[in-house]
This record gives C-alpha cells, structure tokens and sequence, in this order.
C-alpha cells in the first residue's frame, strides 16, 4: 500500500474499504471525522463516503446514513483541496458544489485532478486505483483524461484497462469493484469477450472474501445439493449486514422448502431480514404468505398478511394474487371488488387469480355477470376443489351458462 495520506485517512481505507471484516471500522471512523475536522480535505471525502449509505460503505458497520452530513464533507473536501474528493463527488448522483465547480483551487482543470489520482494510483494507493478502473469502465476517463473514442473497439481499450486494475487491487484484497469487473466478463458489451467461468471464480473469491452478496449468490448454487452448505453461507452474509442471506434462510424453511419445513423459524428470518433492511421487498411478500396460508402452529392473519403484502406490491407484483384474495373477500381489509380485478389480472395463470377472476366474472362482483369468462378461467384448474364447488352453482345450456 502506498502510504500517500494521512495515517488515519489509510488506516480508514484499509479496515473500511479494504479489509472490512477487521473488526477496526468505528476506530477507523473515528480517526476519519478527527482528520477531518483537522482540514484534512481527503479525510472529508472519505467522511462522506461513510454518511452516503450501502452503495459506498459495507452496510455491515452500521453508520449513519445522513444526506446532509455527507453533502457538507463532500464539499469541504472539495474546498480543501482534495483530488481525490474531487474526482469522487463528480460521481454522486444528483450532487452539486456549493462552490460552483468540482474543479477546485489548486487544481485547474479535470485533467489535472484526473493525472493526480493516477499518480497516486500508480504510487500504490489502492483505493486510488479503485477509482481510476472506476472512471475506465464507467467511461469518466474520455472526459477527465481528454480522451477521443472512435469506435468500440476504443471503448473495448477502456474496459481492458479496467479489468487490469479491478483484479490488480483484488488480488491486494480488495472486493470493490468486483461487481463491475463480473459484468465486464459476462455482459459482452462492447465486443468484449464473455468468461462466465471466469465469473463465477470471482463470485467464489468475493464469498471468501466475506462480501454478502457473493456469499448469497456462492450458496443459491448449494441451495438443492448441500443446504448445509448454503446455510452456513447464508448466515454469514446475514451476519455481514445483506438482509438476502436472512431471506434465504427463510425460503428454505418455508412452503417450497426442499430442506425441512418449519414456518415458525422461516418467520423469524423474514423479519430479521426486514428489520435489516426495510425495504427487504422479498421478505415482505413472503412473511405476508405465512401469515395468509398459516401453519406450523402459527394462525392465519389475514390482517397482518394485507400489511405485508402493500408494503410490496407497489415494487413487486408476486403477492398480488393474495392480496387480491383479500380484497375480493374483506379479508384483513374492507372489500373492494374493483381493487382485487386490478390486482388479480397482474398474475392471472396463478391457481388464487384464477379462482378470484372465476368469481368475479359468474358471480358478477363489481362487473357485469359473464359466466363463460368466469368458467374461462376456473376451467384453467378443473380438479381444485374450490373450482368444482363454484361450478355446482352453474349449469351450461343449450343457450349458454346459467346460474342454478
């Protein structure tokens, strides 16, 4: 590591982005806001860093996500002088110096901010080199560095460059930037060449490496064959702040569990998972279907199922058969035939969507009665008990369907 900044600012990189599992991340922090109220300006960029959520520090340490804090340290790095502070919040979304520029004195222009961060890349900074394979595969480089792209094969050039230095700092230890090195070896963008077995012995150093979305995609593959296997990879993740090892722990004692059913434990881990992350959308939608189906010893909810179930649907429509059930029978929320229609139709090959809609339709609920489209959809699950009841209520004429 090249020794470039202020202890402390290296010390923070190397046991918060660096070596994450050290066990050193609130001293580390710690020694950040000292530097930094001292003015030291690259101290205030990687301050920032820390207040900006999970998409720029492991969510594992648990800091504070403020907006505000880390928009002050953002620009205080920047009025301080700082290159690499500089060169980092260009890439914040939606982030605007209050100075006006993110060029700033004794820099004069992205190019200069740009050659200093390479030259502290090249001096061994990891982090530095982070960014610079950053601004090759996001293409910030054409821009800071003044580059000319003529074609994808310059494109390809830039991409090259980064997949060097990604798996330089990763083989320092270094997990950021694995994700884009993966899609660069599996999307072919560009032109470039695709390595899926390249990929996936990325995926498994990045689950040796103890970063939770690779220790949940590492044990999905051990899921069916060795769920022992999968589960101990699971709870690291959890254990590692990524709410899907809690969910994943969860569908494997739940309804399709291939393990061993037991609804009571698989609760226990979707709510893990939503207190780790409110929007745990995944968790929701299948702690709502405990409580809808029950088992186990545990009571249908109806209410507590409709809670769930609005907290997801909105992002993702899996529960909207359910839901729908409840709305079409007051079930843990006032009846509203129009609003389960809307919610049934999303699914409608599911066996719920099928049986609803059924009603809907020969019964006439909120719509006009059509008891052929009602039969159009029970008849898409002729054997369910449910449907064979309904359609005692019927009889086909020579004239068409009539109710009884």
């Amino acid at each position: 590591m090249g020794g470039v900044f202020d202890e402390r600012v290296e010390y923070a990189i190397q046991n918060i982005w660096v070596n994450s599992r050290s066990g050193n991340g609130p001293q580390a922090l710690e020694g950040l806001r000292e530097a930094a109220r001292e003015g030291d300006g690259d101290a205030c960029y990687f301050l920032a860093r820390c207040y900006s959520g999970p998409c720029y520090v492991d969510p594992g340490f648990g800091f504070e996500s403020d907006d505000d804090k880390a928009e002050e340290w953002y620009n205080k790095s920047i009025e301080l002088g700082s290159a690499v502070g500089m060169m980092g919040a260009m890439r914040v979304g939606g982030f605007q110096p209050r100075c006006g520029s993110f060029v700033h004195a004794p820099y004069t222009s992205k190019r200069e901010i740009w050659d200093k961060v390479v030259e502290l890349a090249r001096g061994g900074q990891i982090f530095c080199k982070y960014m610079v394979a950053n601004a090759y595969y996001y293409g910030d480089a054409v821009e800071l560095a003044g580059l000319t792209i003529n074609g994808p094969q310059d494109v390809c050039s830039l991409q090259r460059k980064a997949v060097q230095i990604y798996e330089e700092i990763l083989a320092e230890g270094m997990a950021m930037g694995l994700g884009n090195l993966i899609d660069i070896l599996t999307s072919g963008d560009y032109g470039m060449p695709v390595d899926r077995e390249r990929a996936r012995r990325l995926e498994e150093r990045g689950a040796q490496l103890g970063i939770g979305v690779y220790e949940v995609k590492v044990g999905l593959r051990y899921a069916d064959t060795q769920p022992g296997k999968a589960m101990e990879l699971f709870r690291s993740a959890a254990e590692h702040g990524d709410s899907d090892g809690y969910y994943e722990l969860g569908r494997m004692y739940s309804y399709r569990s291939k393990n061993v059913r037991n609804l009571n434990t698989a609760k226990e881990y979707f709510e893990k998972a939503i207190r780790m992350d409110a929007q745990a959308v995944g968790a929701y939608n299948l702690l709502g279907e405990i409580y809808f189906k029950g088992g186990d010893g545990l009571e249908v909810n109806y209410q507590e199922a409709v809670q769930c179930f609005l907290k997801a649907i909105d992002i993702n429509t899996w529960c909207s058969d359910m839901l729908g059930t409840c709305y079409l029978h007051g079930l843990g929320v006032p009846q509203d035939c129009a609003r389960a229609r809307e919610l049934l139709e999303k699914r409608p090959d599911t066996y719920l969507s099928c049986l609803g809609l059924g009603e809907i339709y020969a019964y006439g609920m909120g719509v006009p009665a059509d008891i052929g489209k009602g039969m159009s959809y029970w008849d898409k699950f002729p054997r369910e008990p449910e449907i064979i009841e309904h359609k005692k209520h019927f009889k086909k004429t020579l004239f068409g369907w009539k109710k009884r």
